[in-house]
């Protein structure tokens, strides 16, 4: 019995919601972790650091894609759709797709840690600089999806730049 997905969600729940938020990530996280055994991609022993960045980059990526569709005050359909279509692109089962929508929901909340969740996966995904801009590239298409880059959508996505150590002129690119 896979571990993991317990941990991830009960770390992440707590740090949006405190101990109450922590059993609600723990049994998202268990959701997930059945959606891995029944796939047969149960972490066996553990977690590895490809297993950790895989799921910093997962939480990070549908969380802070959840504060980028918020950020200007409106989630469009467009923006939803973009989020589900990154889930198609994922290959994710149903029970993932539960966990990433959370995720995205978890990121529109008005006390959504950004800046934790950014360095947090910064942490975990340290020398892999294409994953970051990878990360970094999906946020812009979401961003986009509506067609309009909102000032307040082009803010936050600078703020997540820096928080992964991009320099302006990378950004601006």
């Amino acid at each position: 019995m896979s571990w993991w997905g317990k941990l991830v969600g009960g770390a992440f729940g707590f740090m949006l919601g405190g101990p109450l938020g922590a059993l609600f990530g723990a049994a998202v996280g268990h959701q997930f972790d059945r959606g891995l055994e029944r796939a047969g991609l149960e972490f066996m022993g553990g977690a590895g650091e490809q297993e950790r960045v895989q799921a910093a980059f997962f939480t990070a990526l549908f969380s802070v894609m959840g504060a980028v569709a918020k950020a200007d005050g409106r989630v469009s359909e467009d923006e939803i759709a973009m989020a589900r279509s990154v889930m198609q692109q994922m290959a994710l089962d149903e029970a993932q797709k539960r966990v990433a929508i959370d995720l995205f929901n978890a990121g529109k909340q008005p006390d959504f840690d950004l800046d934790a969740v950014v360095a947090q996966f910064r942490q975990e995904s340290r020398r892999r600089t294409n994953l970051q801009r990878m990360f970094l590239e999906i946020l812009l298409h979401a961003a986009w999806a509506d067609g309009v880059l909102q000032p307040e959508e082009q803010a936050l996505l600078r703020r997540v730049a820096d928080g992964l150590g991009f320099p302006p002129a990378a950004f601006d690119r």
